[in-house]
């Protein structure tokens, strides 16, 4: 009965949009008398479909949530006559910080392509509870019964290893999920495990966006996200304790009203967590679990002399630029380990070189990537020799032992074996002094006593000296001048590489803007994941490119600081971190509506534009 009348009201709206009143009234309203300390809320309601609303300046007021848009519609027959009326409003949730009076300036909105403003409303913050009789009914109407408390199942962290009973070296996956039910953002590592006994590189380094998905546990619905991911490698056999993460984060919690009257069933339905704006935000802190595994050292059994204490899964490949060359030519020998496991810790076995090739010390080049499987990749190992004499010479394989924790056996690979032949040189090597510590130290000596000159003579007419002469001149001023234009050069170049952050500083808006069209086709195409990301990409993006910033170095409190140092206005520094925290809120929140995902869309729009015209 109820959906149907629900549903009849919505037809009779749509079929009389005339009926609504030609008056546009645009109203804020707030609790006249608060405490310090105390969370209330703000509303503002205007009585048309409106667009484009523009936060006030609070203040000493703290936003703690919001705008949260809703919107009302209902119709009313009196004396046979039906009206219908029309609000949209836009809800704050603040906190009184300091006693005093506050005037919160009129808030914008547009109307049939008009500008609206509202009133400004006037708080007076007291300490400790209200006594103003005048205001003691508004206040206890106005105030929810905050009933809702965190849980311990509401939101938690979950620490889990890939393998409780490794090998010495072995790699391990350790990953920290979040589990919530409710509403969470700005989430901060507060303390970090120490990895005691392991070495540990991180596999989400620079990823700013929680891939999530939904389980069921214990019959409830969850939102789980990876919140980070560790590659680990125990380096002692025994039991092993990694201590527990803890992070920080906001929780939005739901309160209701407390109702003293009947059963409503119109009650009950607009109480539905859709329509109910009755919020309150805390900060929450979350410890994982600990995690303790059992390090087994590794067998005896099968242990090859050569085994250095490579653990995993490798290959080990070489190639040699050439076979012949004439003696005193260098050749240049590379060595490649790839496959998965710890590279960092690993060597190359030595490499022996006949006694007749001076040999110098080699280069190492890592590529190594980090996936959610773990670390993976190559390392290569690149030796430059030189044959000093003649001859037919042969460079040996080199042979690499590695324990494979998937089967539990030692394995050895081996790299080919080079037949080198040395021609004698053309040039003779006499007077060349040859130094074992770099390549660039081979010269030429020997050229200390110059041959005696034999005629013809070229001479100079007597009188005619370098001194005080015109090729003295310019050679003296030669000098000066490469000095200045090599002083110009270096401050061009000091230019050029300043304006890189110059010129993403003035691409930012152009590409938040191409982020936000990018969002309004996953919208469109209904992505919801890739809606959210593509959109905070879009602000945070933004702001790392004006400040020429790495996205990871940025968080919540950067982004306020970063904007005060601008001196950019309160309310748009408060429009743009609102607009972080609300898509947050909507990217943890299962559900969302349409008009959720066009709301979040146009306060991004505004907030860039603001925080654009601020920081030019």
């Amino acid at each position: 009965m109820i959906k149907q009348i629900l549903i009849l009201s919505l037809l009779i709206t749509l079929a009389f949009p005339g009926l609504s009143n030609d008056q546009v009234n645009f109203t804020g309203k707030a609790k006249q008398v608060v405490k310090v300390g105390e969370s209330f809320r703000v509303i503002y309601e205007v009585n048309k479909e409106a667009s484009n609303f523009q936060s006030p300046d609070f203040k000493s007021l703290q936003v703690l949530s919001g705008p949260s848009t809703s919107s009302n519609s209902s119709i009313q027959y009196v004396n046979g006559k039906m009206t219908q009326n029309y609000s949209m409003s836009y809800t704050y949730i603040v906190q009184a910080v300091k006693e005093g009076d506050v005037v919160i300036n009129p808030a914008t909105v547009t109307v049939d392509g008009k500008n609206v403003k509202s009133n400004s409303i006037k708080i007076t913050v007291v300490k400790g509870a209200t006594s103003q009789q005048g205001n003691t009914n508004q206040n206890k109407s106005n105030q929810p019964s905050e009933t809702g408390i965190l849980q311990d199942d509401d939101v938690y962290i979950r620490a889990t290893v890939s393998n409780n009973s490794p090998f010495i070296g072995q790699q391990l996956i350790l990953t920290y999920k979040i589990y919530t039910k409710v509403p969470v953002s700005n989430l901060m590592v507060k303390k970090l495990s120490s990895f005691q006994g392991f070495w540990s590189k991180s596999l989400l380094e620079g990823n700013n966006q929680y891939q999530q998905k939904t389980e069921i546990i214990s019959g409830e619905e969850y939102i789980v996200a990876e919140i980070n991911k560790f590659a680990i490698f125990p380096q002692k056999t025994g039991k092993l304790t990694i201590e527990p993460s803890e992070m920080e984060c906001n929780v939005q919690l739901r309160v209701q009203s407390n109702r003293k009257r009947g059963y409503d069933p119109f009650d009950d339905f607009f109480n539905d967590p859709f329509f109910n704006r009755n919020v309150k935000n805390i900060v929450a802190v979350l410890k994982s679990n600990s995690v303790t595994v059992t390090v087994k050292p590794l067998p005896q059994l099968g242990k090859p002399k050569e085994f250095s204490g490579a653990v995993g899964d490798f290959r080990l490949s070489s190639r040699i630029d050439r076979t012949n060359l004439n003696a005193n030519d260098a050749v240049t020998l590379t060595y490649t380990i790839s496959g998965n496991g710890n590279l960092e810790l690993i060597n190359l076995p030595e490499v022996r070189f006949p006694v007749d090739f001076e040999s110098f010390d080699p280069k190492i080049t890592s590529n190594i990537k980090t996936t959610d499987t773990g670390i993976s990749g190559k390392k290569t190992f690149e030796y430059l020799t030189i044959p000093r004499n003649a001859g037919d010479f042969e460079i040996m394989p080199v042979t690499l032992s590695y324990f494979n924790p998937a089967d539990n056996k030692y394995h050895s690979v081996s790299s080919e074996k080079y037949e080198i032949y040395v021609s004698k040189s053309d040039i003779s090597s006499n007077g060349i002094s040859y130094s074992s510590s770099a390549q660039e130290d081979i010269r030429f000596i020997g050229k200390d006593i110059q041959h005696i000159k034999t005629p013809p003579f070229k001479f100079k007419p007597q009188g005619e000296f370098l001194f005080l002469s015109n090729a003295f001149f310019i050679l003296l001023i030669l000098p000066i001048i490469s000095m200045i234009i090599i002083i110009i050069v270096i401050k061009q170049l000091g230019k050029r590489k300043s304006n890189v952050g110059l010129m993403k500083n003035r691409k930012a808006n152009k590409v938040a803007k191409s982020r936000l069209k990018t969002a309004e086709k996953y919208k469109t195409s209904g992505d919801d994941n890739a809606y959210y990301d593509e959109i905070a990409q879009a602000l945070w993006g933004y702001i790392a490119d004006k400040f020429s910033l790495k996205q990871s170095e940025l968080s919540i409190e950067t982004v306020i600081d970063l904007l005060k140092e601008q001196d950019v206005e309160n309310s748009i520094s408060e429009s743009f971190i609102n607009t972080l925290n609300n898509i947050e809120f909507a990217r943890f929140a299962p559900g969302d509506s349409r008009d959720k995902m066009e709301s979040i869309y146009d306060e991004s729009v505004i907030a860039i534009m603001q925080a654009e015209q601020a920081l030019k």
